[in-house]
């Protein structure tokens, strides 16, 4: 599930987040198929066709995309119930003069940016493990109490909105989840802030000019 505003909200900096095609080049070399060649292989597509080869395996392959969408793959984030509280400052150095089209300077080099005050963290994350029934209540009683999105490290987001779809949810219906895919989100907070999910239930809100991370449960 694309959840590219949160992703936005959260690193608070103009990151490339999705990745782009490469062209890899050759493998091995090619052929142009003669007319005989190209007349066999139609021969033999039509007949993988007439006996329902092609049929099964376009569903099959789609069977395959769709599960991988509903179903995707854990993360492998452990669960833990041990509570601990960090708080992780969210700020960074400008390592060389920023200049605008002109030439002009218009940030110099060591300027301190405290990116939250810029861009407040509206909502804040809890990283849950969607198959543990204790923390999808948990997630949605914290988050009924507090601006929260719910992010999956394993299970299926899609059945969980499917089974939640007609509870109260911020005067509407339906709870929404989404799933961290490829750990975009949860890598990219490592990487710019050093910043560790290394275990679940884990919240994340802002605290002043900081990131406030609960791991564990309360209350």
């Amino acid at each position: 599930m694309p959840i590219n505003k949160l992703i936005v909200a959260i690193l608070l900096a103009g990151l490339p987040l999705f990745s782009v095609a490469e062209d890899f080049g050759t493998v091995a070399p090619t052929f142009q198929t003669d007319a005989d060649g190209r007349d066999q292989l139609r021969s033999a597509m039509r007949k993988k066709q007439k006996d329902g080869e092609l049929d099964r395996y376009w569903k099959n392959y789609r069977k395959r995309v769709i599960d991988s969408i509903i179903n995707p793959p854990s993360l492998g984030i452990p669960s833990s119930i041990e509570h601990q509280i960090i708080i992780a400052p969210v700020r960074f150095m400008v390592p060389v003069d920023w200049r605008d089209n002109n030439g002009s300077i218009v940030v110099h080099k060591g300027t301190v940016i405290y990116p939250l005050r810029v861009r407040p963290l509206n909502e804040g994350l809890i990283f849950i493990d969607g198959r543990d029934q204790r923390q999808v209540d948990y997630a949605i009683k914290k988050a009924n109490k507090i601006p929260l999105k719910i992010v999956l490290t394993a299970g299926s987001y899609y059945n969980l909105r499917v089974r939640y779809r007609n509870v109260a949810w911020r005067g509407g219906t339906g709870v929404p989840f989404y799933f961290d895919q490829r750990k975009m989100i949860i890598n990219s907070l490592n990487n710019l802030y050093g910043i560790k999910i290394d275990r679940v239930p884990a919240m994340m809100t802002q605290q002043d000019d900081n990131l406030r991370i609960e791991f564990g449960m309360t209350p």
